[in-house]
C-alpha cells in the first residue's frame, strides 16, 4: 500500500479547500457575526492536517509506527481522510472549478447560486460539524500512534520529551515496572472522617505534622484473608503487604492532570490525585488518601460511587429519577476515555466495577460533588457528571505477570472477564479490563446496578458456595444489553456495549485493539454527550 502518497495527496487536498472556504467567508459581511469563530474552528483542522502529516507520515516508510508497519491502522487512516474528503466533496468541486484565488473569483462564485448555496450558514455549519467530528478522530488516531511510538522512540531520547506534554504518559510506563523502594514509608499523620461512608470511599480530613488539615478522599483497602491471620512472622506480614505498598507508591507518583502551562496536555485520565496511604492494622486495612478536584466552591460533605448514586432512593425508599440522558453519556464516556488512555500507558485497571467509580459534577469553575443530587433533578446548561476511575486493583504494567490466584467472592467475579472468573485461565489483558467496562456501561445505560440485575445468581452462588457459570452470566448481560439497551440508549450505545462485552475488536493489543476501542467505543460514547 502506497500509503504515504496517498494520505500526502488527501492531505493536500483538504489542505487546500478548508484554506478555499477560509478565504470565500473571509470577504462577506453576512458572517461578520460568526467568522471569528468558523476560522478558529477550520484553522484546528488546518493545524490537525499539518502536525499529522508532520508526525505519522513518511515519504520512505509511510505511516510511522513502533516497529513493523501496521496495514490495518494505514488502512483506517487513508478512510477516515477519504470521509473527510466526503464531508467537503461540493467545496473541492467549487474551489477546482474557480480555482482557489478566492478574492478574484469570489464575486463570481457569489453570482451562481447553485454554488453560493454552499455557503449558507446552515449549511456551512453542517458541513463543519461533520469535519470537525473527522478531525477529532484523526487527532485521536494520532494520540494512538504517538504513543505507541513513545517507548520505543522516546524513552532513548528522554530530553526530547520535555515540553511536549507525553512525560506523565512514559512516567507511568516505567513506574508501572517497578515496585516500592525500601524507603518508601507510609503517611504520618491522623485521618478525621466526615460525612457518610459510600461503599470504600469517605471524605476526611488528613492532619499531617507541621502542614496544614488537608480535606481528602478516603479509600479503604480491607486486608486480604491470609493477612488477618495471628500466626503470622514479621516477614510474611511486610511480603503480604508489599502489593499495597507499590500500589501506593505507583499512584503517588503518576500525574492524572497537567501542571505545566508550558507543555501541550497531557491524555485525559479522570483520576483522583494520590497522596500516599496509612496502614492501620487495629482495624485490618489500609487507606489511600487522595486529593480532591481542583474547585472555587465548597466540595461537599460527602461522596458517591456510581453504584450507590443508581440505587439512591428518596425519603419512602423509591428510586431517585435517572439522570438525563446526556449525563448518563458523559458518565460512560469520561470512563472509557480515561480507560483508553491508561491503557496508552501501558497500565491495566484490573478491578472495573461500579462500586469503584466516584461521581462528581464538572462545572465552568471546577469539580464538586455536593451538587450531584440538585443536577440530577434539574439539570443546568454547562454542567455535566463525569465519572472517575477508582479502587485500582493493584494497577501493573500490562507486560508483567498478573496474579493467577483464585478469588470467588461472588459480585466482583461477575464483572470480570468469562476467563478472568474463579481460578482465572489467562493472564490479564486490556481486552478483560475492556470486558469489565462494558458491565459498567451496561449499568449506566440500564440504570440499573448489576447486583440487582444478578441477585437470583448472586443469592444462589453464595448459599451453594460455587460462583455462576461464566458463560450463563456473559450470555445474559449481552441479552439484556441487546434487548434493553436500544430504547434506553439508542442502537450506537447499545453496539458500544456488545463490543466491550463480545471482544468485537480486529485486534488484541496494541494500536489495533487502540484504534478499534475508539471507533466503536470512544467516539459513539462521545456523540451522545454532545446530543
Amino acid at each position: 500500500m502506497d500509503f504515504y502518497g496517498t494520505a500526502s495527496t488527501a492531505i493536500t487536498q483538504l489542505y487546500q479547500v478548508t484554506i478555499f472556504i477560509q478565504g470565500v467567508i473571509s470577504d462577506y459581511k453576512s458572517f461578520d457575526d460568526d467568522r471569528a469563530e468558523i476560522r478558529s474552528k477550520l484553522n484546528t483542522q488546518l493545524a490537525t492536517l499539518v502536525f499529522f502529516k508532520r508526525i505519522c507520515c513518511h515519504p520512505d516508510h509511510g505511516l510511522i509506527l513502533a516497529g513493523k508497519p501496521d496495514d490495518f491502522i494505514a488502512s483506517t487512516v487513508n478512510d477516515l481522510l477519504d470521509r473527510m474528503r466526503l464531508a467537503l466533496a461540493a467545496y473541492e468541486r467549487v474551489a477546482v472549478n474557480y480555482g482557489l484565488g478566492w478574492k478574484s473569483k469570489a464575486e463570481v462564485i457569489k453570482h451562481k447560486a447553485v454554488d453560493w448555496s454552499l455557503f449558507d450558514k446552515k449549511k456551512l455549519n453542517v458541513m463543519l460539524e461533520t469535519y470537525t467530528t473527522l478531525s477529532g478522530n484523526l487527532r485521536d488516531l494520532m494520540q494512538h500512534i504517538s504513543q505507541e511510538m513513545l517507548a520505543k522512540l522516546l524513552a532513548e531520547h528522554r530530553e526530547g520529551l520535555k515540553g511536549t506534554g507525553l512525560e506523565p504518559v512514559l512516567a507511568r510506563r516505567n513506574l508501572a515496572e517497578n515496585k516500592a523502594p525500601a524507603d518508601y514509608h507510609e503517611l504520618a499523620g491522623t485521618i478525621t472522617k466526615e460525612g457518610k461512608k459510600t461503599g470504600g470511599f469517605q471524605l476526611g480530613k488528613w492532619s499531617a505534622p507541621e502542614s496544614e488539615t488537608t480535606q481528602v478522599v478516603v479509600e479503604y483497602h480491607e486486608y486480604e484473608s491470609q493477612l488477618k491471620r495471628d500466626d503470622l512472622e514479621k516477614d510474611e506480614i511486610d511480603a503480604l503487604k508489599k502489593p499495597i505498598r507499590n500500589l501506593a507508591w505507583i499512584l503517588q507518583n503518576s500525574t492524572f492532570t497537567g501542571t505545566e502551562t508550558e507543555s501541550l496536555d497531557q491524555p485525559k485520565i479522570y483520576a483522583l490525585e494520590c497522596l500516599g496511604f496509612i496502614d492501620q492494622p487495629a482495624e485490618e486495612q489500609a487507606v489511600f488518601l487522595y486529593r480532591l478536584p481542583e474547585s472555587e466552591g465548597e466540595v461537599g460533605d460527602s461522596i458517591t460511587t456510581l453504584h450507590a448514586f443508581i440505587n439512591a432512593v428518596d425519603a419512602d425508599n423509591r428510586l431517585l429519577q435517572k439522570p438525563s440522558l446526556n449525563d448518563r453519556f458523559s458518565m460512560a464516556y469520561t470512563l472509557a476515555l480515561s480507560l483508553s488512555n491508561v491503557h496508552a500507558s501501558c497500565w491495566v485497571h484490573k478491578n472495573i466495577w461500579s462500586k469503584g467509580i466516584l461521581l462528581f459534577l464538572e462545572t465552568p469553575t471546577g469539580v464538586n460533588a455536593k451538587d450531584l443530587h440538585d443536577h440530577r433533578i434539574k439539570p443546568r446548561s454547562g454542567n455535566k457528571i463525569v465519572s472517575y476511575l477508582s479502587d485500582w486493583g493493584y494497577a501493573r504494567s500490562d507486560q508483567q505477570n498478573t496474579d493467577m490466584r483464585s478469588d470467588f467472592e461472588v459480585e466482583p467475579n461477575l464483572y470480570r472477564h468469562p476467563r478472568r472468573q474463579g481460578r482465572p485461565g489467562q493472564q490479564f489483558t486490556r481486552v478483560h479490563d475492556i470486558y469489565a467496562l462494558g458491565v459498567v456501561l451496561l449499568e449506566i445505560g440500564l440504570w440499573v446496578t448489576l447486583s440487582r440485575i444478578m441477585q437470583t445468581k448472586i443469592r444462589e452462588a453464595e448459599n451453594s458456595g460455587r460462583l455462576p457459570k461464566p458463560k450463563a452470566v456473559l450470555d445474559e448481560l449481552v441479552a439484556r444489553a441487546a434487548l434493553y439497551l436500544p430504547k434506553e440508549m439508542g442502537m450506537g450505545y447499545t453496539q458500544a456495549v456488545l463490543a466491550c462485552l463480545r471482544e468485537d475488536f480486529r485486534g488484541t493489543d496494541g494500536p489495533s485493539l487502540a484504534v478499534d476501542f475508539q471507533e466503536k467505543v470512544i467516539d459513539v460514547l462521545k456523540g451522545g454527550v454532545k446530543m
